[in-house]
């Protein structure tokens, strides 16, 4: 057994002692703060209790000195202090003496692990990148995950993402229970999913039973040919599509029409109404709302107004507007055949009235930027231009005068509905 004296503890001799040594129990490494085993080799001090693997000593003496130019422009030095005192790159004091390197022309510290820390990581609980700085800046602001401030003038990771004010300490950013693992820097960003829902949406169950329909109905999320026609409302739409569980019945149900409960309360009417096959209507008066309007939006936006628009009965338009009745878009006279269940759009402020299928479009319910499969094409759902150059339709010749036109994705040639497209050859 060997008497070592070292730089980083010069005070006194350190002494070798070998496997299934008494000394080792309950005693930790002081460089790597590892438990002592009964297999290990190692050094220890009996005036100052200290106790060093044999290899933590040989690989310290090793590296007393460490270039390490993406942690610190000079060469960082091992420093043994007996004052505890703060890491520049985490800002935690350190009690563990033999844990600090330092540049004194800089006045410089940092623990021995924090030189590794990683420079860009991406946590599952942030939107965004982090990044590591050792001035954090507007210290006095707190951590996000642990609520306490930062030590002035050290460091800590902070949102990538200028805008954003979200900072961490380097050992909340780092714990194993938040961090991956990876150091990202350098690495392309994945593309932001735009996959979003309402809380309404992602709580619809997978299974139901519908007043709409007479059989159990289920939930699909994944339509071959990216759209479908709901069977209740008749209108198309990419979104969830519930499905009947009876193979030989082909009924099919948008998420809208699905999430109606009974009895429907509406904003157009004073009393509940009951759902049905047909519909919806009143058990107490003759008021009656079809299927294709029972899942209307409430308001719309309008380029023609700078308010929205509201749905509202035709019938009560009278006390708020002059006739006739001109709709703002198409400019035709509004002469609905039943004034009292007919629904329009407008607004109290300007006097302003719209036909519903002015307002909404024909496919009110079909995202753009979406791709659909239909008669052997690939279609893109594209928005409109509303300058006076707007595509011609490849079936009906015709210009293309809905919000929406839908462009071939192998060609140039463009359709105004889903109807041209079924029919084009």
């Amino acid at each position: 057994m060997e008497n070592l004296i070292t730089t980083f503890h010069p005070t006194h001799f350190l002494q070798e002692s070998g496997p299934h040594s008494t000394h080792y129990y309950s005693r930790r490494c002081v460089i790597c703060e590892k438990w002592m085993s009964p297999k290990s080799n190692y050094f220890y001090c009996r005036s100052c209790d200290f106790y060093f693997h044999k290899e933590c000593t040989t690989s310290l003496m090793e590296n007393l000195t460490i270039d390490r130019p993406e942690t610190h422009a000079h060469t960082l030095t091992f420093i043994r202090k007996r004052n505890p005192f703060n890491c520049d790159a985490c800002g935690r004091v350190s009690k563990d003496v033999m844990n600090m390197y330092g540049c004194l022309s800089c006045n410089f510290f940092i623990h021995r692990d924090c030189m590794y820390l990683p420079k860009v990581i991406k946590l599952t609980r942030h939107s965004h990148r982090l990044f590591h700085t050792y001035k954090v800046p507007d210290c006095n602001t707190k951590c996000r995950r642990c609520e306490n401030t930062f030590v002035p003038g050290c460091g800590g990771y902070i949102c990538i993402d200028k805008t954003c004010d979200y900072k961490l300490h380097s050992y909340c950013a780092t714990d194993k229970n938040t961090w991956d693992g990876r150091d990202v820097e350098g690495e392309p960003e994945e593309t932001k999913c735009d996959f979003a829902l309402h809380d309404t949406c992602a709580s619809l169950p997978r299974k139901m039973e519908h007043t709409f329909h007479r059989h159990p109905i289920t939930l699909e999320v994944d339509i071959e040919e990216g759209f479908f026609r709901c069977s209740k409302c008749e209108r198309e739409s990419c979104g969830f599509m519930y499905r009947c569980c009876q193979e030989e019945c082909d009924f099919k149900m948008d998420a809208k029409c699905a999430s109606l409960s009974d009895p429907l309360y509406s904003r157009t009417h004073e009393h509940p109404l009951s759902l049905a096959d047909y519909g919806a209507s009143c058990y107490k008066c003759s008021f009656y709302l079809g299927p294709n309007r029972v899942s209307l939006p409430v308001l719309v936006k309008c380029n023609y107004d700078t308010h929205p628009l509201t749905i509202c009965l035709f019938e009560s338009i009278k006390s708020w507007v002059w006739p006739p009745f001109h709709c703002e878009i198409c400019e035709i006279r509004i002469k609905p055949k039943y004034p009292d269940y007919e629904y329009i759009y407008g607004c109290f402020d300007c006097n302003t009235v719209v036909h519903v299928e002015c307002a909404i479009g024909k496919y009110p319910f079909l995202k753009p930027g979406h791709t659909i499969k239909l008669n052997g094409f690939e279609i893109e759902i594209e928005i409109a231009s509303n300058s006076l150059s707007r595509p011609i339709c490849h079936a009906c010749h015709s210009t293309c005068q809905d919000k929406l036109v839908f462009k071939n994705k192998s060609s140039a040639i463009s359709f105004c509905s889903i109807n041209c497209i079924t029919t084009s050859s």
